[in-house]
């Protein structure tokens, strides 16, 4: 009897606790599963291009008390080069020695960053919540004045352009269409000043940024926008669901507006602008991470308003982008796209249940990859893959002079890496 009692309480604890785990994990709101998504075989063009792992081979690595980091930007005098540290900290790196300075304490956990072009002195950082953390200060575009070393927030809050649910999810106005939506001008371009709690929202995902040559326009991308947005280890629900959270902002220098220019995108994160041969934009390159794709937002002639899809089923997950003095687009391809991510795509209805894994629960590649494309972007120049025995996570390849450095954005790296453009194009030149 005193036997039987015992096997009930115990049934009845692993009964309430598996209840209680159910209820613990249950997914967030808006962490809303996509549309079902079938991948394609890696196009030829890259398994052609593909060569051996120069990485491993021919990599460098300097300044190896460099933690993880975001996004590298070179300094106009070719010797210097700033890194967003997941520290938080900007530092500055010394490529010719590999000596190493912290510059300045970011108000956010520092991303994407480009230098002003009216303004050497000052450069422009997109700031993001990192792994779920909390901050005093909002995410969004700030700007850093390199001889103070003081942050001064620029873009902050954004419009309220769709319908603000009360979990805090924007949903875009073309929800239930299953297309990017191109807004020319700008929708709702609004002054920042006038930004308030009944007409906006905080720009919850600041990934990454481009400049126009002149300096007066600065495209910004936001991959999702609910209130827990956050890089690293908050976006694992985000490549899960592949949802049509992802948009892109444009903010104007001279007038202080910001309005929406692209809206119903999976995960937008790298950006470029292009030009024609007189210095005109004419068009966005967006790379959507998870959705291992990149794309264009045609701003001028006969496909204004359009977005063209370029690249699919890109062998690892596009994240940020950069040219070299030749125009060359040089693409990170952050992780791997595994056959366990294709097939679950594949599959949506075992999303819910996916989603109840804490995300450093999950299997990660280890594998990464640098991809590199002609100046328009259409045809494949160069591709390399990495087994991770060097670095993890390439987030962006960065030419400076010969080499290209690229950006590692694991949480336990160390220094700086480079390999030689030489060898990366030499590797991948077919028979």
């Amino acid at each position: 009897m005193k036997r039987s009692r015992m096997t009930s309480l115990l049934g009845l604890v692993i009964v309430v606790s598996a209840v209680s785990g159910w209820v613990v994990t249950e997914p967030a709101s808006y962490h809303e599963v996509g549309d079902i998504r079938v991948f394609g075989n890696t196009p030829k063009e890259i398994t052609e291009m593909a060569a051996g792992d120069v990485i491993a081979s021919e990599g460098r690595t300097l300044a190896e008390e460099l933690p993880g980091h975001d996004e590298i930007l070179p300094l106009p005098d070719g010797k210097h080069v700033l890194v967003s540290g997941r520290d938080e900290w900007i530092w500055k790196v010394n490529l010719h020695d590999g000596s190493s300075e912290k510059l300045a304490y970011s108000p956010v956990s520092p991303t994407g960053a480009r230098i002003d072009p009216n303004n050497p002195g000052q450069v422009y950082f997109c700031m993001a919540r990192l792994d779920f953390h909390d901050y005093e200060n909002d995410p969004g575009l700030y700007k850093l004045d390199l001889k103070s070393g003081t942050f001064t927030p620029v873009v902050t809050r954004v419009p309220v352009t769709g319908n603000l649910r009360p979990d805090g999810l924007e949903i875009p106005n073309h929800a239930d269409d299953n297309q990017e939506v191109v807004y020319l001008p700008p929708y709702k371009q609004t002054g920042v000043a006038s930004l308030g709690a009944s007409n906006s929202r905080v720009l919850q995902f600041c990934n990454d940024l481009d400049i126009s040559r002149d300096g007066q326009h600065i495209y910004i991308t936001e991959p999702f926008s609910h209130p827990k947005a956050s890089s690293g280890l908050g976006a694992f629900a985000e490549g899960i669901t592949l949802a049509r959270n992802g948009r892109v902002w444009r903010y104007d220098t001279d007038t202080q507006q910001v309005g929406l220019v692209l809206e119903n995108n999976i995960f937008s994160d790298g950006i470029l602008i292009e030009y024609d041969a007189s210095g005109n934009e004419t068009g966005l390159l967006i790379s959507e991470t998870v959705n291992s794709r990149i794309g264009r937002v045609h701003l001028s002639g006969e496909k204004a308003g359009e977005y063209e899809l370029l690249w699919d089923d890109l062998p690892g997950l596009p994240d940020g982008m950069d040219r070299d003095s030749e125009g060359r687009i040089w693409v990170g391809l952050i992780k791997d796209r595994t056959a366990l991510m294709t097939w679950m795509h594949r599959n949506p209805w075992l999303k819910p249940l996916v989603l109840r894994i804490p995300p450093h629960l999950l299997p990660a590649s280890k594998g990464t990859a640098v991809l590199g494309l002609s100046p328009d972007a259409s045809r494949v120049i160069a591709y390399t893959h990495h087994d991770g025995s060097r670095l993890l996570d390439i987030s962006v390849v960065v030419p400076v002079g010969k080499a290209l450095y690229l950006s590692s954005f694991y949480k336990n790296n160390a220094g700086i890496h480079s390999v030689p453009i030489k060898a990366v194009l030499g590797a991948s030149s077919p028979e």
